[in-house]
């Protein structure tokens, strides 16, 4: 998979113990997606995680189906 950007956050602990972090990344039409990984991900974890994602379903406040994607324009 293509990306146009990727991020991932500072480690996140957990109240009961342990820590996770948040990939992030854009892919070329614009669409934002993220996943939780474990706190001590390599690169090569990332870059497998962002190419095994499947495209889900998008939490938002109204659920409606025909409400435009989550995209960002291109520069």
């Amino acid at each position: 998979m293509l990306v146009r950007g990727c991020r991932v956050s500072a480690p996140i602990r957990q109240p009961w113990g342990g820590a996770c972090r948040i990939v992030e990344w854009i892919d070329t039409t614009g669409q934002i997606s993220r996943r939780v990984v474990a706190e001590n991900v390599t690169p090569d974890e990332v870059r497998a995680t962002i190419d095994r994602h499947v495209e889900g379903r998008k939490y938002m406040l109204y659920d409606d189906e025909r409400a435009p994607r989550q995209t960002l324009p291109r520069r």
